[in-house]
């Protein structure tokens, strides 16, 4: 039987810096570092020690650079495997010489999430474990930090065993009772697993529904600003992100395509996307801008409607009124935001009637900034708001297989407790308990196949 290939990449970002590192793992580490290591410590003979030496070419025994290495022998590793590091110079130049003497000592290239995928099939961590790492290099938030942490100390995982735990015990009664067909299963437990199946389930559906939650966390709150032209669409996104982003002018239509930009407040994510002002138009160029903004809506969780407080009605209305019934019909949540009350202060009497189409309403000055506080600190309630309270004991699903596993788990459980209450065959109810099972173990990798370890190493860095 062959043996593992040993693998080598550089485990820091593909650019010169101060310093760059290379990680080994495989069975040819220990001797590749007999070989192409040169200093008064061995690695090999000091593990998990920093040792000070040369790094040679492994065909000519030149002097590549002087590096610190360090040795983890297996199973007290990352991947679980033996492992080295090279501490080095960041230069890329001579990354590239050392990954080529190593490549040329046996070892091969390691592939995106080689090493994090080694750990898992290692057993050093589980699969939600290992999408956790992912998710913390990615992280671009206070919060999304958080639930990765949280994920990586085995948070989800504890539960998702927990809830597995039932199934297993309830599984194997059934099978026990299949195989020994004279010990009849009395109706009265038949009953009470049924009602046990359906508080799980329950509870499975539960854990799912945080995934939209989890979600914001993880990617970001999306906020679409829309409105008709010139009400200071642009002017509040330059404000919400403090910095001068999009162009403002006091010619309507300036805005005509869509721009999104990202911004953390009170630790959580929020993307911004302005848009073009919706109106009539027979500029070509900004009725394509139109278009893409109501796509936009379904796209955002929130809606920013910004309305001009010193605009006058038209025939008892204003014109903009049908724009805001439109975005209502298909957005989550509308908020009207009444810009310009500078030049109105009475604006908060006249925009009454709106306030009731909208889920909520702000009246501020992007000009003198009167006004901005209170929707910031609106901003981070509706998200706060919608999280699950965090000493809960459940977990967060921020991961979309995680929640579809749930899912499934959920529905097997509904066909079994139908199973039992229409008194089918045991047979039937033991291959629902199993497919239950075996999705909530497809969440933490106790079921797992080559496809589902591909989709989710495959979006490592090389390196990781």
């Amino acid at each position: 039987m062959s043996e593992e290939p040993t693998i080598a990449a550089l485990a820091t970002a593909p650019a010169p810096a101060g310093i760059a590192v290379i990680r080994v793992s495989g069975p040819r580490t220990r001797k590749a570092l007999k070989t192409l290591f040169l200093g008064s410590h061995s690695p090999t003979k000091h593990p998990r020690e920093l040792c000070y030496g040369k790094i040679l070419d492994h065909r000519s025994k030149e002097v590549i650079d002087h590096a610190l290495v360090a040795f983890f022998p297996s199973p007290h590793s990352y991947t679980g495997e033996d492992v080295a590091e090279f501490q080095m110079h960041g230069s890329l130049l001579l990354v590239q010489k050392i990954l080529r003497s190593l490549y040329s000592f046996g070892i091969s290239p390691a592939e995106a999430g080689e090493f994090t995928k080694r750990a898992f099939l290692n057993g050093k961590l589980d699969l939600v474990q290992a999408e956790a790492i992912g998710d913390l290099i990615s992280a671009s938030s206070d919060e999304a930090l958080r639930v990765a942490a949280s994920q990586m100390k085995g948070k989800l995982s504890d539960v998702v065993l927990t809830l597995g735990e039932p199934l297993r015990n309830s599984l194997a009664e059934i099978e026990a009772n299949i195989d020994f067909p004279d010990e009849d299963i009395e109706p009265e437990s038949l009953e009470k697993l049924s009602l046990t199946l359906g508080e799980l389930r329950t509870k499975l559906v539960g854990l799912a529904s945080t995934f939209d939650s989890g979600v914001i966390l993880k990617e970001g709150f999306r906020v679409l600003l829309c409105g008709p032209p010139n009400a200071g669409k642009s002017s509040i996104l330059n404000m919400l992100l403090g910095t001068q982003r999009a162009i403002v002018t006091n010619v309507a239509g300036t805005t005509r395509d869509l721009l999104e930009e990202q911004a953390t407040i009170a630790g959580y994510k929020y993307i911004f996307c302005d848009s073009a002002g919706i109106t009539e138009t027979k500029d070509e160029v900004e009725k394509i801008g139109i278009e893409l903004a109501k796509e936009r809506i379904p796209w955002a969780n929130l809606i920013l409607m910004v309305v001009d407080a010193s605009q006058e009605r038209i025939d008892g209305d204003f014109p903009w009124r049908e724009t805001l019934k439109n975005v209502r019909a298909v957005a989550k949540r509308v908020w009207l935001i009444v810009n310009k009350i500078d030049l109105l202060p009475e604006a908060i009497t006249r925009f009454a009637e709106e306030s009731r189409n909208c889920d909520q309403v702000f009246y501020l000055s992007a000009k003198t900034k009167e006004g901005v506080d209170f929707l910031r600190e609106g901003l981070v309630e509706e998200v706060a708001s919608s999280m699950p309270d965090a000493s809960a004991s459940s977990a967060l699903v921020t991961n979309e297989r995680h929640r579809d596993c749930l899912i499934r788990a959920s529905k097997a459980l509904d066909r079994c407790v139908n199973a039992i209450v229409d008194k089918m065959p045991l047979e039937f109810v033991s291959a629902e308990l199993r497919a239950a099972l075996t999705a909530l173990e497809e969440i933490v990798g106790k079921t797992w196949t080559e496809d589902i370890l591909g989709r989710i190493f495959s979006k490592f860095c090389i390196g990781k």
